[in-house]
């Protein structure tokens, strides 16, 4: 692994694997090196983030691409990266490897990290980051609203795809065993109880209307994820779970989630096992079996389980979780009238901010391999500021 090379000359080191070394090292710092952002009422770190997007995402190397492409978008900046990963020079352009490059003098990662800290085009990564944490993390956490049925959409029925599930699963939560209490009346107690059990979107139905989530997630991906998530795709069976009240809020937390390797089910715990009520009545790794009711019905989309699955991660390793949990609560808050002043003036706009990017269109997808620019300095304020933690 990265973290264990003492010495870039004689590697071969892929460009995600030099962006993750150099992440780390950062972080791992006796005086951390940050890249401040602000959003809400507070500041944010973007080299965790960072690093925990292209050390836990769905798809590093796609994003490591991504981002190695904002750093060295200019001949200038190019240059200077050129300058302290390859002392004795040589041709560099966008690259995924850094085969060839021979330091005249041994080269540690904390030395690469020590230079890459004074690059001069850092605010390229920090607007990267805050795309990624305002465009995607914030809105992926949709604290499990579910839209009313309507006539005029055929997508938003949620007792419609509630039916369809229970006939996919039949009357059980296949996490937590829970039985619905819409169901026949068991002939004897249940071990694990009843209750209403709720429709849990696996990529919230919030996406169907946010083009900046959207486009953010097939980044993330690394393939498009716009058919799958507007339309009939996103109230479809492969993107939904029934699940208790209980089990619903924990799921929406990213507290646990769902692997899918060969066509087979494991629960991942995302937080100790014992802060998880209902969930701790199984065990981490643990296989599911979906698809035991009476009707053949979609089973949960593989794909959608490990993205959500990854994203839930990146928050668990970059701590962005609870701070996000905050941002919420605040702005739930705001919209009651409990935040007044300028601490109330400064979550409003950070949340009028993100409701006018989903609104906002995009000429360009991430399909496509074009560059979109979600944050332009006009459009944007964003304060960066490099600080040196003692």
């Amino acid at each position: 692994m990265a973290s264990g090379v003492q010495h870039i000359d004689n590697e071969e080191k892929t460009t995600v694997d030099t962006l993750i070394t150099i992440l780390a090292r950062l972080r791992a710092r006796p005086d951390p090196f940050t890249l401040m952002f602000e959003y809400s009422s507070s500041t944010h770190d973007a080299i965790p983030i960072a690093h925990a997007l292209l050390d836990e995402g769905y798809d590093p190397n796609g994003m490591s691409n991504d981002l190695w492409t904002r750093l060295t978008n200019s001949y200038a900046k190019r240059m200077e990266l050129l300058k302290f990963l390859s002392p004795v020079g040589g041709t560099f352009s966008r690259v995924t490897s850094l085969r060839g490059f021979t330091p005249r003098t041994p080269l540690t990662w904390d030395d690469v990290a020590e230079r890459f800290e004074h690059f001069t085009f850092l605010d390229e990564l920090t607007r990267w980051t805050r795309a990624f944490y305002v465009d995607m993390l914030l809105n992926m956490r949709d604290r499990g609203r579910t839209p009313t049925p309507t006539n005029r959409s055929t997508a938003s029925r949620p007792k419609h795809l509630k039916r369809m599930l229970l006939d996919r699963d039949g009357w059980f939560s296949v996490v937590g065993g829970i039985m619905d209490d819409a169901g026949p009346m068991p002939t004897e107690p249940l071990a694990n109880g009843m209750a209403t059990l709720h429709v849990a979107h696996i990529i919230p139905f919030s996406a169907s209307r946010r083009i900046p989530l959207r486009h953010m997630l097939s980044k993330f991906a690394g393939q498009d994820m716009e058919n799958l998530l507007t339309g009939q795709g996103i109230n479809d069976p492969s993107n939904a779970l029934l699940l208790d009240p209980t089990t619903r809020q924990l799921f929406d937390a990213f507290k646990f989630g769902l692997e899918c390797q060969n066509d087979r089910y494991f629960l991942r715990m995302l937080v100790p096992r014992w802060s998880l009520p209902q969930v701790s009545r199984h065990f981490d790794g643990e296989e599911l079996l979906f698809g035991q009711g009476p009707e053949h019905v979609a089973l949960p989309s593989a794909l959608l389980c490990n993205i959500r699955l990854a994203v839930g991660r990146v928050l668990r390793a970059c701590g962005a979780a609870e701070t996000i949990d905050k941002i919420l609560q605040d702005e739930e808050d705001l919209s009651c009238g409990n935040l007044e002043g300028d601490y109330g003036v400064r979550v409003g706009a950070s949340y009028l901010e993100r409701e006018l990017r989903a609104l906002q269109g995009l000429d360009e997808l991430a399909i496509d391999g074009q560059e979109v620019i979600m944050d332009s300095e006009e459009d944007l304020s964003v304060t960066t500021r490099h600080i040196i933690c003692a």
